[in-house]
């Protein structure tokens, strides 16, 4: 097992415990040779005793630490659960939100209705950004606020504040500068906003690029995408279901082959589609979700429960 997941499992250990639990006999407080070895099978004894202790409150001090009460431990809990991530290869290594988050939100626990995230109940929570900033092709010649940073990668994640683990996360990357672009549109704008039929005058051009291999391996398929998904949540197994949903499309789309790579699951920019995952051990009936789009200059995946569709 990695040092890594070892510590996380069990959570850090102060070595003042061990130093504490084994401390030599000096040699002039030896006595005989009975006494030395009483005092070698106490020392091993009180070592033993000691590192059971040590099992025990660094266990329960994972319990604790995995209990997110604040933003400050919502913002540390996010990169170590996308460390996580990487660790397990749901991401890849270079995947990295620099500086401090840009916004955390806490949110109470709701419930969605039936027809409404299929009555999902969503725990308390904090939602953890680090937004990507400005993109050229956005921004144009507007000045950007002064808090959005300019990073390579942003995200939104929902933080459970009793397990701790990433609930739900939309994970942004920006495309290379000097990369080729997939797609080109132009971004457009009503000549007159109270006239719709004065039509729409071109403002700037739009490029849309295929970087999604700077978020999860190039080699990432389907099924392996939804069984590490279900490792890291807990469940026992995963289907992939039917997509129906009217907002995206005007008759159901059969779900895509779990060996195909996930980077396929996106055709084009403008289209929208999602996987729909039920997991086994999930909340009965409520589906999750991944989904793959692509934004004048940059690239998104999104997974979980925290979207308008299942």
């Amino acid at each position: 097992m990695k040092r890594e997941l070892l510590s996380r499992a069990l959570g850090d250990i102060d070595e003042s415990f061990i130093a504490e639990a084994y401390r030599p006999v000096p040699e002039h407080t030896a006595g005989s040779s009975e006494r030395i070895v009483h005092m070698k099978k106490k020392r091993i004894f009180t070592f033993a005793l000691a590192a059971v202790l040590i099992l025990a409150l660094s266990a329960a001090a994972y319990a604790v630490n995995r209990a997110v009460g604040t933003p400050e431990a919502a913002e540390r809990v996010a990169r170590q659960e996308i460390e996580f991530w990487k660790q397990m290869g749901l991401l890849n290594s270079e995947v990295n939100f620099e500086g401090s988050a840009t916004k955390i939100v806490e949110l109470p626990e709701t419930q969605g209705s039936e027809s409404y995230w299929y009555g999902r109940l969503f725990k308390h929570r904090y939602d953890v950004r680090w937004y990507l900033g400005p993109i050229d092709q956005g921004w144009g010649d507007q000045t950007p606020p002064p808090e959005l940073v300019r990073r390579d990668y942003g995200c939104n994640l929902s933080i459970d504040t009793l397990s701790g683990k990433i609930t739900a996360a939309t994970i942004d990357a920006r495309s290379d500068p000097d990369a080729e672009p997939v797609w080109e549109d132009t971004w457009k704008e009503p000549v007159d906003p109270e006239n719709p039929q004065a039509g729409y005058t071109d403002i700037r051009p739009m490029y849309f690029y295929d970087n999604f291999e700077d978020i999860f391996p190039a080699d990432m398929t389907v099924d392996r995408f939804c069984t590490l998904l279900a490792q890291y949540w807990g469940f026992t197994g995963y289907r992939l279901a039917e997509t129906v949903d009217g907002m995206y499309f005007d008759k159901p789309q059969a779900p895509v082959d779990p060996d195909s790579l996930l980077k396929d699951i996106t055709k084009n920019p403008q289209d929208n589609y999602y996987l729909t995952v039920f997991f086994e051990g999930d909340q009965p009936g409520a589906p999750m979700y991944i989904q793959l789009h692509q934004f004048p200059g940059y690239v998104t995946l999104m997974v979980g429960t925290g979207h308008a569709v299942g």
